[in-house]
C-alpha cells in the first residue's frame, strides 16, 4: 500500500511539472527535483530513464589519462584545462571514462539528439534541426523543460568583473562587421575565430578606428585607459574599444528586451547577448545617441572586423583586434576563457558552462532511452551524414555542423540510485 502511495505521489508530481510553466529566469528550484534526482556525483533523469554526471565539466578535474591541448594547433585528442575540447576529443574522453569504469559503470555515452525534431525552428540542408526551443534531446529536455528555461536566457550568468582595463567580459562569442555567412565572430572562451547564424545570440564590443583626437598621446605599445575611463586605447591594433564589454547587459540604446529569441524585432537578451541584426542596430544607436551627437561624443563607433581566412585559433594578427585583444594584450593561450563563470549550482548540476556542450545525432525522436546504445555515441548512421551538434546552455540554442570546442558531459542509460528507488520509479 505504501509503495503504491509513493508510486502515485511520483506520477502526480511529474504530471504536475509537466503541466506548469517554469520560469524564464531561473531554475524551477521547486520542480526539478521532481523530475532529477541527485545521488552524490550523478543524477538522475526519471522522465528519461538516465543517470547524468553531476559534474558538468568532469573534464577540467579529471582527464581519464587523455593529455592538455597545447598550442594553437592541438592534436586529438586532448583537452583544454578549462575542460573545452573537440568532438573527437570528447568521444575518446568518454571511452577513457568507461575503460575506468567510472562511478562503476562502463556504458557512459555522449548525450544524444535526434536529428529530425519537430520542437525545432530550423532544418538543415541535410535534414537536421537547429535553433532554439529544441527539446527531444537529452540536454534540451535538461534545459527546457526539467530546469524550466526560457530561450534566449542564460543557465549561469556572469556577474561584474574586470579584466584590465575592461569591464564586464563574457566568456563566449563577440560579434564582427563581417557580412558573409557563416558570419565571422571571435570567442573568448578559447582564442577561435568561427562563424555563426546571424539568429545566434552573441554579446558587442563596439570600438572607434584609431585613436581617440583630443586625448593624451600614446605611450608603450599596452592597453591605456583614455581620461574619462570609458574608453581603452590599443596601440598595437590601432582602435579605440569600449571599455564595457557588455554595455548592452545594462543599457540596451532603446532596443527592447527579448521575450523570446525573435520578439521583438531586434531584441536584446537579459545578460545584453544579441543576434547580428540586434548588433547593428546597436551600433546605429551608438552613433545616434543624445540626439546624434553619439555615444560618449562619438559618432564613429563600429562592430570590429576580423580578417578572413584565418585559422581556428591564433588569429592575433593585424586585422583582427579582438584576436589582438586576447592573444597579446590579455596574454591569454588558446583554450583559455577571459573569465571563468560562477560556480554555482544549477538545479542538481554543478561546474555548468552557459555555453554549448557536444551532443551527437540519432535516427529517432524518442527519449534516450529508446536511442541505440553506443559507448560512447558516434554519429554513426544519422540521417545528417553523422555531424555532430552543440547545445548552448548560455541561451538554449541547438547547432550543427561546425569545426568548434565545446564542453562535454555524459550519461548512461539506467537508474543509478539504491535499487528499491529504482524499482519504483521503474513503474511510472
Amino acid at each position: 500500500m505504501k509503495r503504491h502511495c509513493v508510486i502515485g505521489i511520483l506520477l502526480a508530481a511529474l504530471i504536475f511539472a509537466g503541466s506548469t510553466q517554469l520560469s524564464a529566469q531561473a531554475p524551477a528550484s521547486g520542480l526539478w527535483p521532481l523530475v532529477l534526482i541527485p545521488n552524490g556525483e550523478t543524477v538522475y533523469d526519471v522522465v528519461n530513464h538516465i543517470t547524468w554526471l553531476t559534474d558538468a565539466n568532469l573534464p577540467a578535474r579529471q582527464r581519464f589519462g587523455i593529455p592538455l591541448c597545447d598550442g594553437n594547433n592541438p592534436v586529438a585528442p586532448c583537452v583544454f584545462g578549462s575542460g573545452i575540447m573537440d568532438y573527437q576529443s570528447a568521444k575518446d574522453w568518454i571511452l577513457a571514462l568507461n575503460h575506468a569504469n567510472y562511478q562503476g559503470h562502463s556504458n557512459w555515452q555522449v548525450p544524444t539528439t535526434p536529428a529530425s525534431d519537430s520542437s525545432c525552428p530550423g532544418t538543415g540542408a541535410v535534414g537536421n534541426s537547429f535553433g532554439f526551443g529544441c527539446n527531444a534531446s537529452a540536454m534540451g529536455y535538461l534545459y527546457y523543460k526539467a530546469l524550466g528555461f526560457q530561450a534566449p536566457n542564460t543557465a549561469v550568468p556572469i556577474p561584474p568583473n574586470r579584466v584590465g582595463p575592461f569591464r564586464n567580459f563574457q566568456p563566449d562569442h563577440y560579434w564582427s562587421n563581417d557580412t558573409q555567412s557563416p558570419i565571422a565572430s571571435f570567442n573568448f572562451v578559447d582564442g577561435s575565430q568561427g562563424g555563426g547564424t546571424g539568429g545566434d545570440f552573441e554579446y558587442v564590443l563596439p570600438m572607434i578606428p584609431n585613436e581617440i583626437p583630443g586625448t593624451l598621446p600614446a605611450w608603450g605599445m599596452g592597453l591605456q585607459v583614455n581620461p574619462d575611463g570609458q574608453t581603452v586605447y590599443d596601440p598595437m591594433a590601432g582602435v579605440t574599444w569600449l571599455a564595457d564589454a557588455n554595455l548592452a547587459a545594462s543599457d540596451t540604446l532603446g532596443l527592447p528586451r527579448c521575450q523570446t529569441p525573435t520578439t521583438p524585432m531586434n531584441c536584446v537578451a537579459q545578460d545584453g547577448s544579441m543576434p547580428n541584426s540586434s548588433a547593428g542596430a546597436f551600433i546605429n544607436n551608438m552613433n545616434a545617441y543624445d540626439h546624434g551627437a553619439g555615444y560618449l561624443g562619438h559618432t564613429n563607433w563600429q562592430l570590429p572586423p576580423v580578417a578572413a581566412g584565418c585559422n581556428l585559433l591564433g588569429c592575433d594578427g593585424m586585422g583582427n583586434p579582438m584576436g589582438m585583444l586576447y592573444y597579446i594584450q590579455f596574454g591569454l593561450s588558446a583554450g583559455t576563457p577571459v573569465v571563468e563563470p560562477p560556480d554555482i549550482a544549477v538545479g542538481p548540476f554543478l561546474h555548468l558552462w552557459p555555453y554549448p556542450y557536444w551532443s551527437c545525432a540519432v535516427d529517432t525522436p524518442q527519449h534516450p532511452i529508446s536511442d541505440p546504445i553506443q559507448a560512447p555515441c558516434d554519429s554513426a548512421g544519422a540521417t545528417n551524414n553523422g555531424a555532430e551538434f552543440g547545445f548552448s546552455f548560455g541561451d538554449g540554442y541547438l547547432g550543427t555542423g561546425l569545426e568548434a570546442f565545446h564542453f562535454v558531459t555524459a550519461y548512461y542509460v539506467g537508474c543509478g540510485l539504491p535499487e528499491l528507488w529504482c524499482s519504483l520509479l521503474s513503474r511510472l
